[in-house]
């Protein structure tokens, strides 16, 4: 490591950097499931009428929304753990490589999750559209 790169980066920066992105882990699966419980409702009216007849990703997200929400924290929690134990790492860039790693396991299943059930809310949308 250079003099220019060892300034950079002390011990405060890189301890600061490391607890955010501990911090952004579970905060991105928890901000997703947020938006979903909120927008549940908007799922419920779209198939008011239609239950029996729901596809298989809406019927998902419809009858077991408690236990998805549940799966998604469980997922969260897992890569929580793994965020932190980074933190131990040796080496700084080992350290910046698990963590951003984890950083982005974090942003791929919040991002999936909530396209999963927009996915879920416009399919008996685009049902009812189309059965004219």
């Amino acid at each position: 490591m250079n003099l220019r790169q060892k300034d950079l980066m002390d011990n405060t920066n890189a301890r600061r950097l490391s607890l955010l992105a501990c911090i952004l882990v579970p905060a991105m699966p928890a901000i997703a499931g947020m938006i979903a419980f909120r927008s549940q409702p908007i799922l419920i009216a779209a198939v008011t009428g239609n239950a029996g007849k729901l596809p298989f990703l809406t019927n998902v997200f419809f009858n077991h929304f408690a236990g998805s929400l549940l799966l998604l924290l469980g997922i969260s929690v897992i890569l929580a753990y793994l965020a932190f134990t980074q933190l131990k790492q040796g080496d700084l860039t080992e350290r910046f490589a698990g963590l951003l790693a984890t950083v982005c396991a974090a942003a791929l299943v919040s991002v999936l999750y909530i396209g999963l059930f927009i996915l879920s809310v416009c399919l008996p949308l685009y049902a009812k559209l189309t059965a004219n």
